[in-house]
């Protein structure tokens, strides 16, 4: 909605109404968005930030399962890996997509600060982390050092054997920040052509098999494949799939046997490196379906108050989470450490220790981010859109935001 003054109001269905005045309502915020010379009031839904805060906690879960693998191969850890990657970065582009307006222009400031900026500045933190960690430990600083920066300049999720010139590292999950702007303004560019279903189509073929022969840098085979779930995202928007499926319930249990079948036959997803398994349309539509399931899950979820803020929260947080877990599991020693603790936790799994000892930080660290002025917006930027308002109004932001992450509300 907009609205016809410089004041944003609430809006809030019925339904979402607390019983009690006073209490918050279950949306999360009301911001104040500029538009040219007029404000756009802009209501966050809480459930979709809850979403994303279980997607980056199955980020880091994801990880420290595939590296307690490493160290003591288990069960846990292998369902852990299993049902993580089955569904979590397609979420966040299938989310992104929901937000998403095609129609209107690129915004090429904002998305390349909020990603491809971040994206600079996290992996800059990375190679001087990488010198410092190197001299701490004895190791060669300089080789170290440009192991990282080449990492970093090619911008590649995983290693590849078909990378344009060689490249010994990858720089891990923040491939995720250049996929999306590449999936973000592929969108823009298709949504002005005739049949835009079949471009997004063509890209995502496209973006396939061109990576069995060579992989480019900066990610973007990854975003010409990652278009196609920002995609089914406008798409869910524009076609109410969620007013839908709350008219038709049986479709939940559709969408929770479809998951269930992709994470028992898991042979491997990832959207990094275009690596969809042995059975890449039971993944893709597995994903689709624990997206579905997740969002649902999230808006019972909703109802517990202190859950609903926790997962909220976290959800805002999702980009600074996201820089600080690929900081420190890039640069820490992860490999020794987790030898070490599993030597000291015996019987308590090692992936539910590795998951512990990297929230920790990475939880300090996304808080630490929210205070550093001026960084602070590039991590969240919901405080961006309140410091915007505040100016616009003159005075203070009529809700300051928790937290931001790739927003969902975009």
């Amino acid at each position: 909605m907009r609205s016809r003054s410089n004041r944003c109001s609430r809006r809030t269905d019925p339904q979402q109404a607390e019983a009690h005045a006073g209490r918050a309502l279950r949306p999360a915020r009301v911001l104040c968005v500029r538009e040219g010379p007029r404000m756009q009031a802009v209501q966050r839904i809480r459930f979709f930030d809850m979403a994303k805060g279980i997607g980056i906690l199955c980020v880091v879960l994801g990880h420290a399962a595939i590296e307690s693998i490493f160290v003591e191969p288990s069960n846990t850890a292998q369902w852990a890996m299993a049902t993580c990657f089955s569904f979590h970065m397609p979420l966040f582009f299938l989310i992104a997509g929901y937000f998403m307006h095609p129609e209107r222009d690129f915004q090429w400031r904002k998305e390349g600060k909020q990603l491809v900026l971040t994206y600079a500045i996290t992996a800059c933190l990375v190679v001087a982390g990488a010198g410092v960690m190197a001299k701490l430990r004895h190791l060669n600083v300089r080789d170290m050092v440009r192991f990282w920066a080449d990492a970093a300049w090619y911008g590649s999720g995983d290693v590849s054997a078909n990378t344009m010139w060689e490249v010994q590292g990858r720089i891990g999950a923040i491939w995720f920040l250049l996929a999306m702007f590449w999936a973000r303004l592929l969108m823009h560019i298709f949504a002005r052509m005739p049949y835009t279903g079949c471009w997004v189509a063509g890209s995502f073929v496209m973006g396939w098999v061109s990576s069995r022969s060579v992989w480019l840098p900066w990610s973007f085979q990854s975003g010409m494949c990652a278009v196609a779930f920002v995609y089914l995202g406008v798409l869910a928007k524009r076609y109410d799939v969620l007013g839908r499926v709350r008219r038709y319930p049986w479709i939940w249990a559709v969408a929770v046997a479809l998951w269930a079948l992709a994470i028992w036959k898991f042979t491997g997803f990832s959207m990094a490196m275009n690596n969809y398994g042995v059975h890449p349309v039971m993944a893709a539509v597995g994903s689709i379906a624990g997206t579905l399931c997740i969002l649902g899950l999230c808006q019972l979820l909703d109802h517990v108050q202190w859950i609903g803020a926790v997962l909220s929260r976290t959800g805002q947080a999702t980009l600074a989470i996201l820089c600080v877990h690929l900081i420190e599991d890039d640069v820490l020693p992860w490999g020794e450490w987790l030898v070490t603790l599993h030597a000291k936790t015996i019987g308590i799994p090692l992936v539910a220790v590795a998951f512990c000892a990297h929230l920790v930080i990475d939880l300090l660290g996304a808080w630490a981010l929210y205070y550093v002025p001026v960084v602070n917006t590039w991590f969240y930027p919901t405080l961006a859109k309140a410091k915007e308002q505040a100016k616009v109004e003159g005075g203070r932001p009529l809700a300051a935001p928790a937290g931001g992450g790739v927003s969902a509300v975009q």
